[in-house]
């Protein structure tokens, strides 16, 4: 990985997606397949304070990449961190999301797979990281191990409160999407996540999860 400092790239590619705060471009990097994460600039804010938010906001993602493989969870090589150009280079991720690959797992499948998929949540909380957007979209199964992509909202955390955030976020994702496998599916990602963080703490987030959405439903009400 190189980091740039100076001198911004134009990057090329086709767009994947276009977000609130950056664009995902896939195109060539030096012979390589690569994503490029580009933050633009927003019209809407100052522009000293827009790309001073930018860059932080680049350089914090490319930590949390980083961190999460400390963590011992897959995530992207990160090829270059052009903080000037507020972009990562990143590789691609060729695999299927859990987005897609839900409906095709068998029972057994699911269960093994969610059950992966609640112990990388506790590697990374246990490591003090909230992702900040975990959905299936954002996990990828490559050669039968799961991949976490889009670190874009990742921060330090080791509050219960956030990793219950965390935790909400797969189970919204799960009944909303996918409403015929979540009760499996979030059985075996919380064996998981307890097999990792430990049932103390598992249950203790689960706990703070419950009043979360409380909190949120009298939130409606009102």
């Amino acid at each position: 990985m190189s980091t740039s400092l100076g001198v911004t790239e134009e990057y090329r590619g086709r767009l994947l997606y276009k977000g609130a705060e950056a664009d995902v471009l896939i195109g060539d990097w030096q012979g390589l397949e690569a994503v490029f994460k580009v933050r633009r600039p927003l019209t809407y804010r100052l522009k000293v304070l827009d790309e001073a938010i930018r860059r932080q906001r680049t350089v914090r993602e490319a930590e949390m990449i980083h961190l999460a493989k400390k963590a011992g969870v897959s995530s992207p090589i990160l090829y270059n961190v052009d903080v000037a150009g507020c972009t990562l280079v990143m590789e691609f991720v060729r695999g299927n999301r859990l987005k897609d690959l839900i409906i095709s797992l068998s029972v057994s499948e699911l269960a093994k797979v969610f059950y992966e998929f609640g112990q990388d949540v506790g590697r990374l909380h246990r490591y003090g990281i909230m992702h900040g957007d975990l959905t299936t979209a954002n996990v990828v199964r490559r050669n039968g191990r799961l991949v976490f992509i889009d670190f874009g909202l990742s921060v330090r955390a080791t509050r219960l409160e956030d990793h219950a955030v965390d935790l909400r976020l797969i189970k919204e994702t799960l009944v909303g999407a996918h409403p015929d496998a979540s009760a499996r599916a979030l059985d075996a990602l919380n064996s998981g996540y307890a097999s990792i963080v430990g049932p103390i703490r598992s249950r203790a987030a689960l706990k703070q999860l419950r009043n979360i959405e409380r909190r949120g439903r009298y939130a409606r009400v009102t």
